[in-house]
């Protein structure tokens, strides 16, 4: 969704390096007629094989950020790039990648979201990429032809691998309102094309995946992935309590499209009311006869769920703009660290130029490396918000 800026992370300096100047001069407006993609280098890090084509049809005349919502200093680029991968992963490493906003990709036809899914299958057992995790808003206005193009871009993931999805706001309501939650999800993936991975174990409702607990064996534990909708209401919450419950064996991350905050906490709509931009609570999703749900934002489901189990260590989301980041460090009732970490790039040119999140658990099982890096540019951005590493206390194993 639309976010704003902080001056305690790095933007866009005014010049950029000669190449990219070149790559980026050709792209138009991202409210004008469809701009021409960047191009991708060989990828460094294994070799391509061709790409298929996913069709693609005429993207419309306002699709993409639009130009009265950018300010001046939002970046269009990431800083401090290069092709190089300083820290290769070492053997023994767990990968799970994260995929921000695709949004753009979808309202616009670009190619990134194919290029990631490329990318994902080609160094699935390289990196020992063992899921990929979208953060919602996977498309921009919940049209059949965004889904459908969503979809064909997906294209290359396997059946075995585990791709979980959930949604944003741009996923809800008549084109991607939010003004109620119908949304076409269920129309395009399904509890049978999840299962096909093996890793889904429920659903809070039958047919619809916006609330799915996911098991993945990763050889030394067993991770728990909770996916929950947008603004997860107050029954969503009674569920994902009993379902972290049943799995205390697990070690349990949780994904959700609107927690974290550009500023690095948790969205508080009682303490900040409209400070903190676009909050789940001020959408049509949490209004009149809605509101009775008992929508949360982020520091209420802090409050009801994360805080309350031993066994979540992860919350990850998307949502805001601007710099796109956020980390936080939390403990929970039992004394457990929580790490929450915010990621996107719909900001950026192309609507993010295929950037993605590779989260590495190294072979100590407690330290998780972050890395920014993007298969359409086959770059990776060293940016102190975009590569860093915390710990995982208690150890995921030992």
């Amino acid at each position: 969704m639309f976010h704003d800026g902080s001056s305690a992370h790095r933007r866009a300096p005014a010049s950029q390096a000669a190449w990219l100047l070149v790559a980026l001069a050709t792209t138009l407006s991202a409210c004008g007629p469809r701009p021409t993609s960047v191009q991708a280098p060989e990828p460094p890090l294994a070799a391509k094989a061709p790409p298929a084509q996913v069709a693609a049809a005429p993207a419309g005349p306002k699709c993409g950020l639009p130009e009265d919502i950018r300010e001046a200093d939002w970046p269009r680029v990431l800083t401090s790039t290069q092709p190089k991968e300083l820290a290769p992963p070492r053997p023994g490493t767990i990968t799970l990648a994260l995929l921000p906003d695709t949004q753009y990709y979808a309202a616009c036809r670009y190619p990134h979201l194919r290029n990631q899914s490329d990318f994902l299958m080609r160094e699935r057992k390289e990196r020992n990429i063992q899921a990929a995790i979208t953060l919602g808003d996977l498309t921009d206005h919940n049209a059949p032809e965004e889904w459908e193009f969503f979809k064909a871009s997906l294209e290359p993931i396997a059946d075995g691998f585990p791709l979980l999805l959930t949604s944003g706001n741009h996923d809800l309501g008549d084109r991607g309102t939010a003004k109620d939650r119908n949304t076409l999800l269920s129309g395009y993936f399904d509890e049978a094309w999840a299962k096909k991975s093996g890793a889904l174990k429920e659903v809070m409702t039958q047919g619809d995946l916006q609330n799915a607990f996911y098991s993945i064996d990763v050889g030394k534990f067993r991770l728990g992935v909770l996916m929950l909708e947008w603004s997860p209401r107050a029954s969503t919450v009674r569920w994902a309590n009993s379902v972290v419950k049943r799995y205390t064996n697990h070690r349990v991350m949780v994904a959700t499209h609107a927690y974290l905050y550009r500023d690095s906490t948790r969205y508080d709509y009682s303490a900040k009311g409209a400070e903190q931009k676009w909050n789940p609570l001020e959408y049509g999703t949490a209004q009149g006869k809605l509101s009775k749900e008992g929508n949360h934002d982020g520091e209420m489901l802090w409050n009801a769920l994360i805080r309350k189990h031993k066994n979540i260590f992860l919350v990850v989301s998307g949502h805001v703009l601007v710099n796109g980041t956020g980390f936080l460090t939390s403990q929970g009732d039992a004394g457990n660290t929580v790490h929450q970490v915010l990621a996107n790039y719909q900001m950026l040119d192309e609507g993010g130029l295929g950037y993605l999140r590779l989260l590495e658990l190294t072979p100590d099982g407690k330290t998780f490396h972050m890395k920014t890096y993007s298969p359409s540019l086959g770059l990776f951005s060293y940016a102190p918000d975009q590569d860093f590493s915390f710990v995982v206390e208690p150890p995921l194993y030992q």
